[in-house]
């Protein structure tokens, strides 16, 4: 009897000794190259192998490069394994139909806890929100306790509202769907991350056209602006900057080319919103680089007090181009012969262009 516990307790010693190095083994991402319970870590400041514990003490997130590590302002990479490479791609590049096929098959514990931390917040819309789980993509309904700041849209526009109430600030264009200057009013978003024909820059996005460059929209948060020299804009473009105080354009309407009935030579074209124009009370300093400013051009800016005109030829502006702006302060115009609501001093500029200064400032 004495024998057979001996043996059993034996056996049960070289069970346990196996299973907790198989166990082991299975933690690792390369277990050919590391010793039992280690893992290989490429530190900025040289290799060093680690026992998984200590890995994970410093484990950041997914990356390109494999598990990202970080300790002490020293930055470390985990090699990853195939599954895992093949699975970033898919969620940082892959086609719906490919994120809703990807799981975390084959993936070390440590790369499974890796891809945990990077794309638990994320969020996928196509025409209804997915989630990453943990072993898929699946759909998810949206929670109010939810919060991300990155969005990768595939088909359809979340509102502004769901937008709003995640704290999105990147948004990244994967289908074929981009937003309008309306799907971005109110929300944080800061960044839109796309492929051509779209380009984003500076805050403003645009897409290339066989007709030319069209303005399609700026996001939100900008407090001052620089309009790139397309060909067209789009109508709103700019209706949810809501808070922009300086705003540089290469000309006001629709078009550099101003023909035909679908034409808008007003500035309040870029902040309509089909109804009205509403151009921003903080709105103060306006500066234009070309094409032309039909009579009333500035309708509706009774609040700007700055206005640039150096880049036009005087023959390309109306006398009653700036009527209706109240507010104006200065006026730096090459027309000296315009109508202006108030009195104002005179001074000719090195340009060759007149500065219009309101009397008494």
């Amino acid at each position: 009897m004495k024998a057979r516990a001996v043996l059993r307790r034996a056996a049960l010693c070289a069970f346990a000794v196996l299973f907790v190095t198989l166990w082991t083994l299975f933690l690792l991402p390369c277990t050919a190259s590391f010793s039992v319970g280690e893992v290989k870590v490429v530190w900025e400041d040289g290799t060093k192998y680690e026992s998984y514990a200590s890995a994970y003490s410093a484990l950041v997130g997914a990356g390109e490069a494999g598990v990202l590590l970080k300790r002490a302002g020293t930055c470390g990479v985990i090699s990853p394994s195939a599954a895992y490479r093949k699975l970033y791609r898919t969620l940082e590049e892959g086609s719906f139909a490919a994120l809703l096929s990807a799981d975390a098959a084959g993936l070390f514990a440590i790369e499974r806890a890796a891809v945990w931390r990077s794309y638990s917040a994320p969020r996928w819309y196509a025409d209804g929100w997915f989630a990453w789980t943990g072993e898929k993509v699946a759909e998810r309904p949206l929670a109010s306790s939810d919060a991300c700041g990155r969005v990768t849209l595939f088909s359809g526009m979340p509102s502004a509202e769901q937008l709003s109430l995640l704290g999105v600030h990147t948004l990244v264009l994967r289908g074929e769907d981009v937003p309008a200057a309306a799907d971005l009013m109110g929300t944080q978003v800061e960044t839109l991350e796309v492929s051509a024909p779209y380009a984003f820059s500076e805050g403003v996005l645009t897409c290339s056209t066989a007709g030319g460059v069209r303005v399609v929209c700026a996001v939100p948060g900008k407090r001052e602006l620089s309009l790139p020299d397309a060909d067209f804009m789009d109508e709103g473009a700019l209706c949810a900057c809501t808070q922009l105080t300086s705003l540089t354009l290469p000309y006001v309407g629709s078009a550099k080319a101003g023909a035909g009935t679908a034409y808008s030579g007003d500035f309040g074209w870029l902040f309509s919103d089909g109804e009205r124009y509403r151009i921003p009370e903080t709105l103060a300093r306006v500066e234009v680089t070309g094409g032309s400013l039909q009579a009333f051009a500035f309708y509706g800016c009774g609040n700007v007090a700055h206005i640039s005109a150096c880049g036009l030829r005087a023959e390309d502006i109306s006398v009653q181009a700036f009527a209706g702006c109240t507010g104006l302060q200065t006026l730096h115009s090459p027309r000296a012969a315009v109508r202006l609501s108030g009195d104002f001093t005179q001074k000719s500029l090195p340009c060759g262009c007149t500065l219009f200064t309101r009397a008494g400032d």
